[in-house]
């Protein structure tokens, strides 16, 4: 996707009052660095780009994830039974999809030309990602919330949240259903390509909580990985290398590095209430987004857990999506400065 850069100033200028940075928390000065892997204008802190405005209640919104083929970013509007569909080169909307009831797990599975949105009370709502017209619902386990997508196999994973379990749903989100029990609660769900499993972070009724992976196809738990030190393990991502996974704490306020291989766990301190996480792997910069509003960068081209920025993209910016062209990061508020729903678009400065 070509970047747009004729749209920022203009942008600048029409949606925010001063074209002003966001507020920081107490970063450090040796925060702001530059980055050594082919980006060399890449720099932090970020610098706000736009606060384009988005339709709908001034209520909670929840996970996004970026179609790279359409070039457009999903938003799951949680509390507004709705998934908003925007431009990620502008942040302009491109449509509002309704009756959606809870939707709050989004991913994109390019290969097929869907969108998987999980909504409550049990339901996976499939959206053609070409027409964006919902083409099916299908039942999931209780209360559904984060979803992963399996492309070799076209299988879903849903996180129900409710029953602590995993459901995989087969033929691309058509086909039947199996739920594999994991635990008290489930956290988020990320499918590993290279292993060929998904991994779910599961709260246990004691702990510690746990990294579980879950064959697809067979729908057996093959590995548990304890996560002492983590309270209610929840976002996750694996590292674009494959080595090792990263997971939010939200009980404690902590983001815990696990090497997949040793299982041998590195913890550094998050914002308070981290939840989802966004990696720009071209940069090797991680995000932690958290109900504080207050998120923290980690450089994880570096061994253990080396934080290099912390922000204040907004009040409850809980949710954060990265492009991975562009290095835009996008934080859905509820309430932007005028009391309504924004998309707050930062960037690296000198990107």
């Amino acid at each position: 996707m070509q970047r747009v850069f004729w749209l920022i100033p203009l942008l600048a200028l029409a949606c925010t009052p001063s074209g002003s940075p966001p507020q920081r928390a107490s970063a450090k000065p040796q925060d702001a660095r530059r980055s050594g892997r082919g980006e060399g204008t890449a720099a932090l802190p970020l610098v706000r780009v736009a606060d384009v405005p988005l339709p709908g209640k001034p209520v909670r919104f929840d996970y996004q994830d970026i179609d790279v083929v359409h070039g457009r970013l999903v938003i799951a509007h949680m509390n507004d039974a709705s998934v908003v569909i925007v431009n990620v080169a502008d942040g302009s909307v491109v449509k509002v999809i309704s009756d959606i009831p809870t939707p709050r797990g989004v991913i994109v599975a390019q290969d097929v030309e869907r969108i998987f949105v999980t909504s409550s009370p049990d339901q996976l709502v499939i959206i053609d990602s070409t027409s964006l017209e919902v083409i099916d619902r299908r039942t999931t386990g209780s209360a559904p919330d984060g979803v992963g997508w399996d492309a070799k196999d076209q299988v879903v994973g849903v996180y129900d949240q409710g029953d602590g379990a995993l459901s995989l749903i087969a033929d691309s989100g058509g086909g039947p259903r199996k739920q594999v029990p994991l635990g008290a609660e489930t956290g988020n769900v990320v499918y590993d390509a290279a292993r060929g499993v998904f991994w779910v972070t599961v709260v246990r009724s004691s702990p510690p909580d746990q990294l579980v992976s879950v064959d697809p196809i067979a729908a057996k738990v093959t590995l548990r990985i304890p996560l002492p030190g983590c309270i209610g393990a929840h976002g996750l991502r694996i590292h674009p290398d494959g080595k090792s996974a990263l997971i939010a704490c939200e009980g404690n306020s902590k983001l815990v590095r696990v090497d997949l291989a040793t299982r041998t766990l590195q913890i550094a301190a998050s914002g308070a209430g981290p939840d989802v996480l966004a990696i720009d792997p071209s940069l090797g910069w991680l995000y932690v987004a958290a109900e504080s509003g207050n998120l923290k960068v980690f450089d994880i081209g570096k061994a253990g857990l080396v934080a290099i920025d912390s922000e204040h993209p907004g009040d409850a910016s809980h949710t954060v999506a990265v492009d991975p062209k562009t290095h835009r990061v996008f934080f859905p508020l509820a309430k932007g400065p005028a009391g309504a729903p924004v998309l707050r678009i930062l960037k690296p400065a000198g990107t």
